[in-house]
């Protein structure tokens, strides 16, 4: 039995607390990031000064487009009225999806509507080998005067986060797309079900060779076979019913935090980041917030509930099918 005991524990690691805590780590990182650009609303833009003095200016938001590289880290960003110097050594780079589109504005509020299939990229400034001159770019950071130049830069605890992006309303733009497609796969996800499938396989192969009971043997090597059994019929078709509620949830989290970041710059008088089509939300967007919240929590609790009958049905019948043929 200690070996059964053994493939119980493998699978709880592999496939349940190392994808949970990769899922965990995600969901806080985009936290994170959709809180970041909804409070830059509310920040106040860099304007041209004459004053050559030397200052350290606080917390800032600029938009623009690039103009030139300087150095290996240093970026200059062209403005409306002003350019300004980006030190990129301490940064977070993000690229919103091209197929993030706001032009039918508030029809993007509905349930039917659709969200990117990926989140905005996460790119590293080391890996960036050129950057096209007039890209726009939106960043976030600590703003000082040097000798006349306007200078945006991070720190280790804070880095200057810059979102790279083609279309207009780039603060709406981020909230509403900056969300993992599902938390549970992310980049540990693959290589953690490889492990512990390998893993359960070779301990099912040690039972046949040593002649443990056939059931034990049986069952590790259909928890070896996990991480496809919700893709087998039948039970992919309750897999689909899953996809189709985590997708209406993930969509409806996202009406969520656009109604939040609508309600945020209306009280903080920052309507202007929303483009114009703002007023098409209600003033009382509470009711909407905590609708949005419900649905997508119990779309969530569906999704899970098919998944685990699907993923139920195929083990059982995984195992029956198992054991007459070997």
């Amino acid at each position: 039995m200690i070996f059964l005991y053994t493939g119980l524990i493998i699978s709880l690691i592999a496939f349940i607390l190392i994808p949970g805590a990769g899922g965990v780590k995600a969901l806080l990182e985009w936290r994170k990031f959709r809180k970041r650009i909804m409070e830059s609303a509310l920040l106040d833009m860099p304007a041209f000064s004459e004053d050559f003095s030397e200052e350290f200016l606080g917390l800032y938001r600029f938009s623009g487009r690039i103009e030139a590289l300087q150095s290996n880290s240093i970026l200059w960003i062209k403005g409306e009225k002003i350019s300004i110097q980006a030190d990129m050594s301490e940064s977070r780079l993000f690229s919103l999806p091209y197929n993030a589109d706001f032009s039918g504005g508030p029809d993007f509020l509905s349930e039917e509507g659709a969200l990117p299939e990926e989140p905005p990229k996460k790119v590293s400034w080391k890996n960036i080998m050129s950057l096209q001159e007039g890209l726009k770019v939106y960043l976030i950071g600590f703003l000082k005067k040097e000798n006349g130049i306007m200078r945006m830069f991070g720190t280790r605890n804070s880095p200057l986060t810059a979102v790279f992006y083609e279309k207009e309303d780039v603060v709406p733009m981020a909230v509403w797309s900056g969300r993992q497609k599902n938390e549970y796969w992310n980049p540990v996800t693959p290589w953690s079900l490889l492990a512990g499938s390998l893993s359960l396989f070779i301990l099912a192969m040690t039972g046949f060779r040593l002649g443990f009971p056939g059931y034990i043997s049986n069952i590790l090597l259909t928890m070896a076979l996990f991480p496809i059994t919700p893709f087998l019929p039948p039970g992919v078709v309750l897999f689909f019913i899953y996809i189709g509620l985590w997708r209406k949830a993930r969509l409806l989290r996202a009406k969520r935090d656009l109604l939040k970041l609508n309600a945020f710059v209306r009280a903080g008088d920052s309507v202007s980041v929303m483009s114009g089509w703002e007023f098409a939300f209600p003033e009382n967007t509470t009711p909407l917030i905590k609708e949005a919240r419900k649905k997508a929590l119990f779309n969530e609790l569906a999704a899970v509930f098919f998944f685990s009958a699907g993923f139920s049905v195929n083990a059982v019948l995984l195992f029956i099918i198992i054991q007459k043929v070997l």
